[in-house]
């Protein structure tokens, strides 16, 4: 009996033995469930510092994985899309399915992403909508594995790149975001009203500016922003704006800096410049213009002597002002007939109630123009600068459809027979004259002269 308990002892221990051993070594606690759970946190941050320690040579290097976890060609807006994406992926771990004689581990990785070609997704315009697209919209599944050396003193993964790639093989897409800088896609840029990029006795200066139609083919387009300076004085910064055209005008009045204009509204004198940049600080274009006040003497005025039939054939009119002239349309610009009482290009009947003058401008022109009516029984307005007008007025362009016209109108319940003279003004104290027109009025009413009774 005793002999029995004795061997029965010796066999339990061996039994223990057997247990905690294979082929005399002890099995791991861990078969690398622990390693591959930093592994996947470490895949979800994105920080290639981290990962590039899970390789054991020199094969790969950060720069790489970097490359493939936000290639370095892109753009600031597309980082931050690809970086939304990479915040709202998910995984799950599965089990190690362990191998003792080879001592390694094989665990499977699931990780779920937002489909991102999903039209809910594909729609969005902004950085907050998309993360909450992605939350949303249906997923895929990306399945890869790790493999666990449990040879050596620590746990290694084997295949690190294979979860790195898989997981990050939608950094390689672009999803519609703007590639590049947007001054690849800028067009061009002029000074409104300054053929000769000079403003003179300026109320303002303002710029039109234009980029590639295509730009607005993506989405997440950068906001512009620009800053007006005078030599090295930073006189205003726009707030950030968003681009819905590919046209854009930019301007600086009196409103955005009050102390830059003289006590009669005008820009003060000095070379100015429109410093474009995107809202991340990137250089888009730079752009200057001189801007100079004058005080003008008064102007003579003066008519050429033109013979009666001269109007009946020929539009009358001279634009003295070089600006305003390289900013008309001429095949537009002449005498109106809104009574239907037109007997030449200049030419009236008596029985007219209005001379109308239009001139036709650029559709940027806001400025207002004095103008007088002077009425003459010769036709070379002898006396005019000693006489009196018959009529003044001003006005600011009207726009129409397709361009603006200053509507220079004379209204009256009787005209006599003779000579008409306009003089429009470009200041209220009617000093510099940048434009004149003639026409003349006929005895015979326009029922007379076209036959009717």
């Amino acid at each position: 009996m005793r002999i029995f308990k004795r061997t029965l002892a010796v066999l339990l221990i061996v039994c223990s033995i057997l247990s905690v051993t294979s082929c005399g070594e002890k099995e791991p606690a861990d078969h690398g469930m622990e390693l591959c759970n930093a592994f996947c946190k470490d895949i979800s941050s994105g920080d290639a510092s981290k990962l590039i320690t899970y390789f054991d040579d020199a094969s790969v290097t950060q720069d790489q994985l970097n490359e493939i976890i936000c290639p370095s060609d892109r753009n600031i807006a597309q980082q931050e899309y690809l970086n939304v994406v990479r915040k709202t992926i998910s995984y799950t771990i599965q089990e190690p399915v362990y191998d003792p004689a080879a001592k390694q581990s094989t665990v499977y990785l699931n990780w779920q992403i937002a489909d991102l070609d999903d039209p809910s997704v594909k729609s969005v315009s902004s950085m907050e909508e998309l993360e909450k697209a992605l939350v949303e919209a249906p997923k895929k599944n990306i399945t890869s594995y790790a493999t666990v050396d449990l040879n050596g003193e620590t746990p290694k993964i084997t295949n690190p790149m294979d979860a790195i790639a898989a997981v990050y093989e939608f950094a390689s897409g672009d999803y519609g975001v703007m590639p590049g800088n947007i001054s690849d896609f800028f067009s061009s840029g002029d000074w409104i009203l300054a053929p000769r990029d000079v403003y003179i006795n300026a109320e303002k200066i303002a710029m039109d500016i234009s980029f590639k139609p295509e730009l607005l083919d993506y989405k997440f387009i950068p906001g512009i922003k620009y800053a007006v300076k005078r030599g090295e004085e930073e006189l205003y910064t726009s707030g950030i704006i968003r681009l819905t055209e590919a046209g854009l005008k930019l301007d600086f009045t009196a409103k955005n800096n009050e102390s830059s204009f003289n006590e009669n509204g005008y820009l003060t004198d000095g070379t100015y410049e429109f410093l474009i940049e995107d809202e991340y600080g990137n250089e888009i274009k730079s752009y200057k213009c001189k801007v100079e006040t004058k005080t003008y003497e008064k102007e003579t005025i003066s008519f050429k002597n033109n013979k009666n039939d001269f109007y009946l054939t020929n539009l009358v009119y001279e634009i003295r002002d070089d600006d305003l002239k390289s900013l008309t349309y001429p095949t537009k610009t002449g005498w109106w007939d809104y009574d239907v009482t037109s007997v030449g290009k200049s030419a009236f009947a008596s029985n007219t109630k209005t001379l109308a003058f239009s001139w036709s401008v650029n559709t940027d022109i806001e400025k207002e123009l004095y103008y007088d009516y002077y009425y003459s029984k010769d036709p070379d307005f002898k006396d005019i600068n000693k006489a009196t007008p018959k009529y003044s007025g001003s006005c600011k362009p009207t726009v129409y459809d397709d361009q603006s016209c200053y509507d220079l109108d004379y209204s009256a319940d009787k005209f006599e027979p003779g000579f008409y003279g306009l003089v429009v003004y470009g200041d209220a104290s009617k000093t510099h004259i940048v434009l004149t027109a003639a026409c003349i009025v006929v005895k015979e009413t326009s029922q007379a002269v076209n036959g009717q009774n």
